[in-house]
């Protein structure tokens, strides 16, 4: 599922005019947790959940402009020392950081830049 998430963002002339989206490590997915807010969330900087208006959709997939985030779990690309079938993700309604089976869906917040 993330693959062919990355895989439509990096598609053609790519989503916002960009191509070279992947999914955050589980550091840089709890680097954007705000754990200033209180639950139920979204516990992310304001940054990365604006322009939230009617035709944006989660994660900005309905546009270049859109940065919505949901109070639910999100995937890192970061797989479990040990464990290949499990892997680190951030609650974004309160900014835990757990071990999960990969069997399951969550959702993903795509970045550029980095590694």
């Amino acid at each position: 599922m993330v693959t062919t998430f990355l895989a439509g963002l990096n598609a053609g002339s790519g989503f916002a005019g960009h191509t070279d989206w992947r999914i955050p490590n589980v550091k840089e997915l709890q680097s954007i947790v705000n754990y200033e807010i209180a639950d139920p969330g979204p516990t992310v900087s304001v940054a990365f959940n604006t322009d939230c208006a009617p035709g944006c959709t989660v994660d900005g997939v309905g546009g270049p402009m859109c940065s919505c985030a949901q109070s639910g779990y999100y995937w890192s690309a970061t797989t479990v020392a040990g464990d290949p079938s499990y892997a680190w993700d951030a609650t974004f309604r309160f900014g835990f950081v757990n071990a999960f089976s990969k069997y399951f869906n969550e959702y993903v917040r795509a970045v550029r830049g980095g590694s």
